[in-house]
């Protein structure tokens, strides 16, 4: 933590006619000040990890032996259970035939799963993607 009497210190140093010593305080504070900055980046970087963590843990559900999301009222999904059980990772499952397969690990299942949030096999037509031309 910063000691702000320190501040006090060296200007009182300046005034006092002893810059060189001054100088050496200001830079220990300033390596004092960057080692706290880069350890508030880290801490920042872990507090939002854990809260990326809180957010799954209350919105990622299984289903039908597929992983679900909630996220704003719809549902995401499904994702694969081999790629999220061992590794964590949220891989979504990509139609393929009449089977889903993960395009992470290749794991194929079969059947198809449903759900009510528009997912392609929900029985609702698969919304395509709409290109919007740039402005000449």
């Amino acid at each position: 933590m910063l000691d702000y009497r320190r501040f006090k210190e060296i200007n009182d140093l300046f005034a006092s006619g002893q810059p060189e010593r001054a100088r050496r305080l200001l830079m220990e504070l300033q390596s004092r000040c960057i080692a706290l900055r880069d350890e508030m980046s880290m801490l920042k970087v872990r507090l939002q990890t854990f809260e990326d963590i809180f957010y799954l843990s209350r919105n990622l559900y299984a289903e039908n032996g597929f992983y679900w999301l909630r996220t704003a009222g719809a549902k995401q999904g499904p994702f694969c259970t081999h790629c999220y059980e061992s590794e964590g990772a949220l891989i979504r499952l990509e139609k393929n035939g009449g089977q889903l397969r993960c395009p992470y690990c290749d794991s194929s299942y079969a059947g198809s799963a449903r759900d009510s949030g528009g997912h392609a096999d929900s029985g609702l037509p698969l919304r395509q993607a709409r290109i919007l031309p740039f402005a000449k």
